[in-house]
């Protein structure tokens, strides 16, 4: 049985007039042959939105390499000794609830560790100045893995998290929180001085 191109209702297989309708069965060829014809273009136009698709996402890539050259986060391996995580650290003290560091000491872009004493604790942070040329400074602590008390480490341009492994770029120290990012400081200059309050410093016992 074949059915009526116009009307819908079935027509005897070699009718060629629907008896109900009146309408002509070459309507049934016409209908046909569009069908046959939007499915021919289907399956390009899947093909050509599925290369659109994987061009717009390999330029997106392109250019977040190119923004961020050191590549974001990255994988090393973990070092879970704790006995190096204040040997690294220098000693330094407040005046006037102020801890100050000198820029120069860290304009080499290697991570700085220091430690600094309160209330029977060692709370230890890391300062360095970024390819961006921004100085960044951040708790020797994150929020996922300060339980482990192993802090960070450096290895090529990334700092690298002791406990998981997770490399972080130095650029991006304060711009990303949370999880196993490392947990920014406040800071201050007056002319060539970095300045931390010990306040803030203390503020982030908790995490040592």
């Amino acid at each position: 049985m074949n059915t009526c191109g116009k009307c819908g209702i079935e027509m005897k297989e070699n009718a060629k007039y629907c008896k109900t309708c009146g309408a002509h069965a070459s309507l049934n060829d016409k209908k046909a042959r569009v069908m046959t014809q939007e499915k021919t273009w289907v399956k390009p136009a899947l093909i050509m939105a599925v290369v659109v698709v994987i061009a717009v996402g390999g330029w997106m890539f392109r250019e977040s390499r190119a923004a961020n050259p050191m590549g974001g986060q990255s994988q090393f391996s973990p070092q879970r000794d704790s006995s190096g995580r204040t040997a690294k650290a220098m000693a330094v003290s407040a005046q006037n609830g102020d801890i100050r560091i000198p820029v120069s000491a860290v304009e080499d872009g290697n991570a700085h560790f220091f430690a600094y004493g309160t209330g029977g604790k060692t709370i230890t942070f890391f300062v360095m100045k970024a390819a961006d040329g921004t100085i960044r400074t951040a708790f020797d602590a994150c929020m996922a893995c300060n339980h482990a008390k192993l802090g960070y480490r450096q290895e090529g341009h990334s700092v690298v998290c002791n406990n998981c492994g997770m490399g972080f770029a130095p650029a991006d120290i304060g711009k990303q929180t949370g999880g196993c990012n490392p947990i920014p400081v406040q800071k201050g200059t007056e002319g060539q001085m970095i300045v931390l309050k010990a306040k803030d410093l203390e503020a982030g016992a908790q995490y040592f």
